[in-house]
């Protein structure tokens, strides 16, 4: 069962998976009550915040799912979500300062 747990693509699709979860569970806690779905993504976009949003979804949420890995001797995962880690903070360079 470890075996399967432990992949590099498992790694990766949670990586990439995670912080999208964070935003949607942050939007859903603290703005679900005030603002439609559509108004939360348009007011990121507007407000020009959207680059931070991701950003902090993305290393607080990977963060724990990397220490788990790590913690539980699932190396490949591991690096499998840093490396989704990377490439979200590659996107979110290229975003913030048009590289």
């Amino acid at each position: 069962m470890k075996s399967k747990i432990n992949s590099t693509t498992l790694g990766l699709i949670i990586g990439l998976l995670v912080p999208l979860l964070v935003i949607l569970l942050v939007y859903v806690i603290r703005f679900q009550s005030n603002m439609s779905l559509q108004t939360f993504i348009d007011s990121m976009l507007v407000h020009r915040i959207y680059t931070k949003v991701i950003a902090l979804g993305v290393y607080f949420g990977n963060i724990v799912f990397f220490f788990i890995f790590i913690k539980t001797d699932l190396l490949k995962a591991a690096k499998g979500v840093l490396l989704a880690t990377i490439l979200y903070s590659l996107a979110i360079m290229v975003f913030r300062f048009g590289m």
